[in-house]
């Protein structure tokens, strides 16, 4: 399932990719894979203008993967949902959350990145510099947040 929903993303068919991670999660919620396909679910939602499913299926994702590599993404995804329903306190928080997530040190660098591809084959990359986090979705600035 996890295979069919990469090719279908690969094809440009994000509706059936969706529907192959959502079957995925349904069918083997134990799976290796489980974590990439609830990802995948919320991306979906986000990218539709559901945000309040997105919003459901990002929070999903916290409570059940939150040791995962798309937690950061997850987290700045959230973010942006909060600020389009005009949440403030919530979007504080979610920027103090994503802020302290990454504990750094910067000895001889400037920043610190990390990556993330999803079953939907989309490319993020979260940059924290000294000052300021910036969250790429396929190379386009997303978010930054500056301290």
């Amino acid at each position: 399932m996890y295979s069919a929903a990469l090719q279908e993303a690969e094809s440009g068919n994000r509706d059936f990719a969706y529907m192959q991670c959502r079957a995925l999660l349904e069918n083997y919620p134990d799976s290796k894979y489980a974590s990439d396909a609830a990802f995948a679910i919320g991306e979906y939602y986000f990218i539709a203008a559901d945000y309040e499913q997105a919003a459901e299926a990002m929070s999903n994702f916290i409570n059940e993967y939150s040791d995962s590599k798309g937690l950061p993404f997850v987290l700045m995804y959230l973010l942006k949902v909060s600020q389009i329903n005009k949440n403030e306190p919530l979007a504080e928080k979610l920027k103090n959350k994503i802020i302290s997530l990454k504990r750094l040190s910067f000895l001889f660098q400037e920043s610190k990145g990390y990556a993330y591809k999803s079953p939907l084959r989309m490319q993020y990359r979260m940059i924290y510099y000294i000052d300021k986090v910036e969250l790429y979705v396929d190379d386009k600035l997303f978010e930054k947040i500056s301290y």
